[in-house]
């Protein structure tokens, strides 16, 4: 049995584009591109959450923490499908919306301690994860090596 299907599923997946996008308000469909490829990394994801956890700009982040992009590439285009997924299923639900090129909050989706500790530790990451997508998302892909 591939447990790899229910570790990253629709649910999830949503909750993580919605609590990042909780924190940044307004983000291009290319910076939400890079957050599924984040949340898949459970390290990245961990030293994100930490409260006391603090870095001035992507560049710094991946200057200290390069060996988290190492298969970044492989991660972003393994997640293309379910991002778009996530958008569409988040847009459906009234959470978020597209506007032009940009994809925005509507409406809080709130963290329950049900949705388990994955979900808890993406919740405490989110501020940091939109701090990390919310800049140039042209040197974010080239730095992080993703070819389109």
């Amino acid at each position: 049995m591939n447990f790899a299907s229910y570790y990253n599923n629709l649910g999830i997946e949503a909750f993580a584009l919605a609590s990042v996008l909780s924190k940044a308000k307004l983000l291009t469909l290319p910076q939400v591109a890079l957050v599924l490829p984040i949340v898949a990394h459970k390290d990245m994801t961990k030293q994100l959450a930490r409260a006391r956890f603090r870095f001035s700009g992507f560049e710094e982040y991946l200057i200290e923490n390069v060996e988290y992009f190492y298969n970044f590439a492989d991660r972003y285009s393994a997640s293309l499908t379910p991002t778009v997924n996530a958008i569409q299923f988040l847009n459906e639900i009234g959470v978020a919306e597209l506007r032009g090129e940009n994809f925005a909050i509507v409406s809080e989706l709130p963290f329950n301690s049900a949705m388990g500790k994955r979900a808890e530790r993406i919740e405490r990451a989110s501020a940091n994860i939109a701090k990390l997508v919310s800049g140039n998302a042209e040197i974010f892909y080239l730095n992080a090596r993703i070819d389109l």
